[in-house]
């Protein structure tokens, strides 16, 4: 192509798959079921109750929230969701989980909205030089999800990168 700029890696018919596009947009708060057992490792209902009723649920408002527990307590399952409840229209969405696997979470959701059409039989770099800040898990999530349907997949960017496979499916 004369005089114009040339986009060699479109041209090699290669795929940036950028990692970071997949993290879900908002802000992440924990909610730690210890500041609802006071004292007592036991849930008792009525009281259990009135703290959710009294209790400032605008500080989740638009946010991802992770409902953990600090402390070793007998937390019946209905406990969790009487707070899953409080938090409906408020939260973006509620997980009973570590932030961390919350995060985990949020990329498997937005990894299955991914068309792999786009991908099939191709060679694909999975780019994580972007500076935003996942879990470690989300790579692998990354190559679970491709690795049936791409040809051969990279760690990095086609000027620095690992190969992870080449052709996995040809190999036995």
């Amino acid at each position: 192509m004369e005089g114009g700029i040339q986009n060699k890696v479109q041209d090699a018919g290669l795929v940036i798959f950028e990692v970071s596009n997949l993290q879900a947009v908002g802000v992440r708060k924990e909610l730690d079921f210890a500041i609802f057992l006071k004292n007592n490792p036991i849930i008792i209902e009525a009281d259990f109750k009135k703290e959710l009723n009294s209790y400032d649920w605008g500080q989740y408002k638009d946010c991802f929230v992770a409902i953990t527990c600090s402390k070793d307590a007998i937390i019946p399952p209905w406990a969790y969701l009487f707070i899953q409840v409080k938090l409906l229209n408020i939260a973006k969405r509620v997980f009973f989980c570590s932030l961390i696997s919350m995060e985990l979470l949020l990329f498997q959701t937005s990894l299955k909205k991914i068309n792999l059409k786009d991908y099939e039989n191709k060679t694909v770099f999975l780019k994580v030089c972007s500076g935003k800040n996942y879990p470690t898990g989300v790579l692998s999530l990354c190559v679970e999800f491709l690795s049936p349907h791409v040809k051969s997949l990279f760690y990095g960017e086609p000027c620095s990168s690992v190969p992870l496979f080449k052709n996995l499916k040809n190999r036995k």
